[in-house]
């Protein structure tokens, strides 16, 4: 009876996670409106109708984002666009939390802990839109599970063996940021578990593919670098640079460690999502307390101590031993050591160690070596009560969006079929239920309704696997910018311009002189050129 009450109550956290991604045709996510707009080129590119294949090719090399558009490309056969990108952020929903319970059990811990990860689905990551690094997420679970599994067995089990390649592989094509974290968490797996340099090459030998996919993706970025690579990547972009000059840019201490709240859920205008994780963060640190500074938490670990001293009749001394029975606080402690030690910038790739402060609080519940029993029950109805509220806060706001965006119908019939249209965020939707900037990239939508191209595209930065035909970008202003819009140097190369808010500045007046509104809906307006 208990267990079929703990599966029903999983069932419902699981469906109280999807339910968001389903109030709403838009999600206020910063860069979601790029990776869609790619994916649309990707899935597109040999139909006439949308003109992409006058701006862009695709490139035929490895590249880290190649999973997510890959998947888009699959489910862009049976479901329009819109469509698939949500039955994937589904699937991540769905992901996060199954793949902290395999991971929980691959470890010894008991699987319902994983009710601590439901409220970080919403994680400021999901809200800066970072797609393909969104899908890598349970991935990654994944692959650190079955990693577990593959090194800690006595005899090797091929069908987790190959299921290990196959899912390092997919955590590399959806990005390379994760496939380096799991690389750390791997290494640490090995050194507690090794057996030798036979053990070692046998069991070794499942991350080689994932492995020559990345050193084939790093060599050709890094190294062996095409000196027309440049011409085709965007307006303000580069690419990697040699590892020479990757450039790494680090934060004061002090941003570091009051930020770290925000950088893990605090999307929120109100602050709302702050206060849930306050609220999370305190029963997380009970549940830790119940494991680690009680009498029966002591009692726990060093039951694990004594299992991982018995794993093996050959062990030589008790020290590997009592690394392997405390490698789940190393794999922790190492992950927040990447938030605190490891750039906020490296080159062209902004947000590198404040994105992986969600691994961190996705692993936390590997502490938790005590199964919750008696009164630590009450832990996981505080937990669950916590996830239920933070998918309901995630609904609302999604709902709040949408009044926000409006339905932009006017404008999608109004679009030039396979042109180009230039995006102009006066407003970049900061006043809305979301603070991270959602309107900034929304022209991409145009590109997803009616074809051709944008100012500012994503094609051609070093992950993308979409670059823009040599010559074939035109000019734009840093879409930071849109008051840098100049009509003489930029107007003409453009069939419509998409302004969001009240247009301002110079670039606002060039506009008002030389276009006019042919099509309003919600706070957006469509500008063509005067006749």
């Amino acid at each position: 009876m208990r267990k079929v009450l703990d599966l029903g109550v999983a069932a419902i956290l699981l469906a109280a996670a999807v339910v968001p991604f389903w109030l709403g045709r838009f999600f206020p996510f910063l860069d979601m409106p790029q990776h869609l707009a790619l994916a649309a080129v990707v899935s597109h590119l040999g139909d006439s109708a949308t003109g992409f294949s006058r701006f862009y090719q695709i490139d035929p090399h490895i590249t880290p984002y190649w999973g997510y558009y890959a998947a888009m490309w699959l489910f862009g056969h049976f479901a329009p666009l819109e469509l698939a990108n949500r039955l994937i952020l589904t699937g991540y929903a769905l992901g996060v939390p199954i793949a902290v319970g395999y991971a929980l059990v691959s470890f010894g811990r008991d699987w319902r802990w994983a009710v601590f990860s439901v409220p970080l689905v919403f994680n400021t990551n999901l809200f800066l839109g970072f797609a393909p690094f969104l899908v890598s997420i349970p991935l990654f679970l994944w692959a650190l599970g079955l990693s577990e599994r593959h090194l800690s067995e006595p005899a090797l089990r091929l069908r987790c063996a190959v299921s290990l390649a196959v899912a390092s592989m997919a955590v590399f094509l959806c990005h390379v940021e994760t496939y380096l974290l799991l690389g750390m968490c791997v290494l640490i797996l090995l050194a507690v578990h090794g057996q030798g340099l036979r053990w070692l090459a046998w069991r070794g030998a499942f991350y080689v593919p994932s492995l020559a996919l990345f050193v084939t993706w790093a060599w050709r970025s890094f190294v062996n670098q095409d000196p027309a690579s440049k011409q085709l990547h965007t307006v303000h972009h580069e690419t990697f640079g040699t590892l020479r000059d990757l450039g790494a840019v680090y934060e004061p201490w002090r941003i570091v460690w009051s930020e770290m709240p925000r950088r893990l859920m605090g999307a929120f205008t109100d602050a709302s999502d702050q206060r849930i994780f306050l609220a999370w963060f305190l029963v997380a640190w009970i549940a830790l307390f119940a494991c680690y500074g009680s009498c029966d938490g002591r009692l726990a670990a060093r039951e694990d101590t004594a299992r991982a001293l018995s794993v093996r009749g050959d062990e030589r001394t008790s020290l590997r031993a009592r690394l392997r029975a405390l490698r789940c606080d190393l794999l922790v402690m190492s992950l927040v050591a990447t938030y605190l030690f490891l750039p906020m910038q490296v080159s062209v790739q902004w947000y590198v160690n404040a994105r992986y402060l969600v691994f961190s609080a996705l692993a936390l519940p590997l502490l938790f070596a005590r199964r919750p029993t008696g009164r630590m029950t009450f832990l996981l109805g505080a937990s669950a009560a916590i996830a239920v509220v933070a998918c309901a806060n995630a609904g609302l706001k999604m709902r709040a969006f949408q009044r926000q965006a409006g339905d932009f119908g006017a404008i999608a019939a109004e679009l030039p079929r396979g042109g180009r249209v230039l995006g102009l965020p006066f407003d970049k939707g900061v006043g809305g239920p979301v603070r991270l900037w959602p309107f900034l990239h929304w022209a991409c939508y145009c590109q997803v309704a009616a074809g051709g191209d944008v100012g500012f595209s994503f094609a051609g930065l070093p992950s993308i696997p979409v670059r823009y035909r040599p010559g074939m970008q035109a000019p734009h202003p840093y879409e930071w910018r849109p008051d840098q819009f100049d009509w003489a140097s930029m107007g003409s190369h453009y069939d419509a311009f998409l302004a969001s808010g009240r247009p301002q500045g110079r670039g606002g007046f060039e506009l008002i002189r030389h276009a006019v509104v042919v099509a309003q809906s919600g706070p957006f307006t469509l500008w063509k050129p005067r006749r």
